[in-house]
């Protein structure tokens, strides 16, 4: 099985206040925001797995963290630059800066979002879903209003095991939602849709089979990983 995933992280986030990229801040000893962000994916056969780091200026040791911890572990590693002009700007063009370089089933992993899953193959599950069904995430249950609005909130249907609706950043009927998208995963047949995903969620989502996350924070400020423990892998 060969499978992709992009590793968005070319924002300036101007928001977090840092004069470093977020997911450089320190979590731990010799820990970072990246480091717990990739540590789910070190649950795969990396062997068949190339990680397409997209990135932008100053990201020199945001790279060398991808080469060490997945590269090291036997991943196919390439970046690529986002050019705002040629791409386009954030998640959607950081998306089309490295669907290039991708093939088999093809996965988003946002940098700056730490997630963890109840079981070491809840990640490769949600790939073989999306090589099935064509579509599929991973995606964290939550009524927080104030979380719902935002990020990219789904409604889920436990029963069938997809997701009905999608929206991003809601601000109203809120009680449609009971959880957040974390990583987005398409087939190969899918994969020109991928970009939508920043803007028209629904339409790479909605019915897509899922997998429910354990924990999962958006890393916007600093306070929002005190007290987090990134795992050694």
């Amino acid at each position: 099985m060969r499978a992709s995933v992009i590793v968005a992280m070319a924002g300036e986030g101007t928001r977090f206040g840092a004069p470093y990229p977020k997911e450089l801040h320190a979590v731990g000893p010799h820990r970072t925001v990246l480091h717990c962000c990739l540590e789910p994916l070190t649950a795969l056969d990396l062997t068949q797995v190339r990680i397409v780091g997209v990135v932008g200026a100053g990201r020199a040791r945001s790279m060398d963290v991808i080469a060490e911890e997945l590269g090291g572990r036997g991943a196919e590693v390439v970046f690529a630059v986002q050019h705002p002009r040629r791409h386009g700007p954030g998640l959607e063009g950081a998306v089309r800066a490295g669907l290039p370089f991708c093939e088999g089933v093809t996965a988003v992993v946002l940098a700056d979002q730490i997630f963890t899953t109840g079981k070491p193959d809840d990640f490769a599950e949600a790939m073989d879903m999306a090589r099935r069904h064509g579509q599929s995430a991973l995606v964290y249950p939550t009524k927080d209003p104030e979380v719902l609005r935002a990020d990219g909130a789904v409604a889920l249907d436990r029963r069938t095991g997809v997701v009905t609706a999608c929206e991003e950043k809601p601000q109203h009927d809120l009680d449609r939602f009971d959880g957040l998208w974390v990583v987005p995963m398409v087939s190969p047949d899918h994969r020109e849709k991928l970009p939508a995903v920043a803007t028209d969620p629904a339409r790479i989502l909605t019915g897509a089979a899922f997998v429910e996350v354990e924990s999962y924070v958006n890393v916007t400020r600093p306070s929002d990983v005190w007290g987090w423990r990134c795992p050694e892998f």
